[in-house]
């Protein structure tokens, strides 16, 4: 069982996962447009794996790519959290920030309000270091997110992602970095 997580802003709330996300979750994660930089999960079983590994993580860390949804509406807006990345790079081990919404949810805010408090959360309450960002070169929407954090891009960083194969477009990567020394001079 996965441990119970909530942490809320003023327009959303984090928590954890429960199995009515699953089918939003779903109908996301098989949406073209929310998936153009991501490996496409275009199957209900591929979405609920992708769930289960995030309840895994949470329960072994305390952290993972939480579900949010709309403080007022209680509408499921996506996921937004923390992981420990799953392989070698450069730049690992490291913990990634990263965001998915629904494409409705897209322009208002709501993945820079929530990030935010997934990295408070990270330095403040878990006492990680650093943080990273990952997306690709033409991701233009996640590197404003990304630079509204305080995140920054050195292009001798950037790397090719191990777990996408050879010649697949989305394999070149931008790494964004935020460290808690910089997080802290920033507030």
């Amino acid at each position: 069982m996965a441990t119970e997580f909530s942490l809320s802003t003023p327009r959303v709330h984090l928590r954890s996962w429960q199995d009515a996300d699953r089918a939003p979750f779903a109908a996301m994660s098989a949406d073209l447009d929310v998936m153009a930089h991501l490996i496409p999960m275009p199957t209900r079983e591929m979405s609920d794996a992708w769930i289960d590994r995030q309840q895994a993580h949470q329960a072994a860390h305390g952290f993972c790519f939480w579900a949010v949804e709309h403080r007022e509406t209680g509408d499921f807006i996506g996921s937004i959290g923390l992981r420990h990345l799953p392989y070698t790079a450069h730049f690992t081990p490291a913990v990634e920030i990263g965001w998915r919404l629904a494409t409705r949810f897209w322009g208002q805010g709501y993945a820079p309000e929530a990030a935010a408090a997934s990295l408070r959360f990270s330095f403040d309450t878990l006492g990680i270091d650093e943080i990273v960002a990952i997306t690709t070169p033409q991701n233009i929407n996640s590197q404003r997110v990304m630079h509204k954090l305080g995140m920054t891009r050195d292009a001798d960083d950037d790397f090719d992602h191990p777990l996408t194969p050879q010649g697949h477009p989305l394999r070149r990567c931008v790494l964004y970095r935020l460290g808690r020394g910089a997080w802290l001079a920033a507030r």
